[in-house]
């Protein structure tokens, strides 16, 4: 992708240096704007050594040097190359001047010529500021164009030390929302993804779980959310906090479910109005009668009473109507058979297959879980795939072709 980032007058701007240099690190193309607040902070030369194409000062607009042969206008030409607007941090002046249609810089003159071409706008200022009624109404205003999405401050601990909303986000979720989040792609379809290990308690101090991180589940998500879909993921005890990165997504809804029985409780409950149902949670399946006091060795004995744990997905498959389902199955043995014999017991729409070890037995190394990569099947009721390398991120995009009536595998 193609991205514009416009960067500001906010004390804030500084983390601008990490969110070009993840995007670039993630195989993105990036070109800098900087306004003349901006300049009171940043170095605009640093950003070459983070790998971006170019920087532009304010009023490099009227610098001939700044065009390619045959080019005449230095923002149109910015507007053509861009496939989406970034502008992070904003500051209370640019929102105003964004608001108003003001074009006395590179940036607001990119800004008013941007057509309908997705911009994202990161707000950061002080809460007073933040909270002032007319930068509310700039705000407003900017969020009733269709192609501009406003990404809420964060509360907490600001430059100026006041506690509050106002906050720039992390630098690892200014990139994800970059990366997912386009106002132009609106689908109104609501997808459910499960994510991550969920636990079985046995006491206050311990549990049974596995090592079932939900980057499959996030990696998923982000895949819907980039599309344009509703996607709400309940996410399990182990779940990866990079969960967290979306929440100021719009399209979003996180539900913490860290046992089996709260997964199930939210599943269930939000099941009946999706589109599509996405396993790739961990499921523990088994429970125990949890002691409400710590269980002491003396105590336990040999072994543990357990009972199988409740099955959300054949419970979600037999509240079906229209929705589809999609399914994981993680196992040891990756044949035809054990997969086959699993979409027969559980017959969903598309099966994702792959091997998984937790390296604690036999092989020392870990597989499936925990990793960027792997070797993936896709099952259907009547046929198999041989299995295919993909990213989790890939993955992610294959389902939603398929979703979207486009197998790719």
């Amino acid at each position: 992708m193609n991205i514009l980032l416009g960067i500001t007058g906010s004390i804030a701007s500084y983390k601008s240096f990490d969110v070009a240099r993840q995007l670039v690190k993630n195989g993105h193309k990036v070109k800098v704007v900087l306004t003349t607040g901006a300049l009171e902070f940043i170095r605009p030369e640093t950003f070459r050594y983070l790998g971006v194409e170019a920087v532009y000062l304010p009023t490099d607009d009227f610098k001939p040097a700044h065009l390619r042969a045959n080019a005449t206008v230095l923002h149109i030409e910015l507007v053509k190359w861009a496939d989406k607007l970034a502008i992070a941090p904003a500051s209370a002046n640019t929102l105003a001047r964004l608001a108003s249609g003001i074009t006395n810089d590179l940036l607001t003159s990119v800004f008013l010529a941007f057509g309908k071409k997705p911009v994202l706008v990161f707000p950061a200022m002080n809460t007073e500021m933040w909270a002032n009624e007319r930068i509310q109404e700039h705000r407003a205003k900017l969020d009733k164009m269709s192609h501009v999405g406003i990404i809420n401050p964060v509360s907490g601990l600001l430059a100026c030390g006041d506690i509050g909303a106002g906050k720039f986000p992390e630098v690892s979720s200014v990139v994800d929302l970059i990366e997912t989040f386009d106002p132009t792609q609106v689908k109104n379809k609501k997808i459910i993804i499960t994510a991550g290990a969920t636990a079985s308690p046995l006491d206050p101090v311990r549990y049974i779980t596995n090592p079932s991180s939900g980057k499959m589940g996030i990696s998923v998500a982000k895949a819907f959310l980039a599309a344009g879909y509703d996607v709400t993921v309940l996410a399990g005890h182990q779940c990866t906090d990079e969960v967290e990165n979306l929440k100021g997504h719009p399209h979003f809804t996180l539900l913490r479910t860290p046992t089996t029985a709260l997964m199930k409780e939210a599943a269930l409950k939000v099941f009946p109005d999706s589109d599509l149902y996405i396993s790739t949670g961990a499921i523990a399946d088994i429970e125990f009668d949890t002691a409400s006091m710590k269980l002491k060795k003396e105590a336990m004995g040999s072994s543990l009473p357990f009972r199988q744990a409740a099955d959300i997905l054949k419970e979600i498959l037999a509240i079906r109507k229209k929705q589809k389902i999609v399914s994981f199955a993680a196992e040891t043995e990756t044949t035809e058979a054990v997969f086959m014999e699993k979409m027969n017991r559980k017959p969903v729409d598309l099966m994702i297959g792959n091997k998984v070890s937790n390296g604690l037995i036999g092989e020392p190394e870990v597989q499936g879980f925990q990793k960027a990569f792997g070797e993936y099947y896709f099952v259907e009721v009547n046929s198999i795939s041989s299995p295919v390398k993909l990213s989790k991120l890939e993955l992610g995009r294959k389902l939603v072709s398929w979703f979207e009536g486009q197998k790719s595998w």
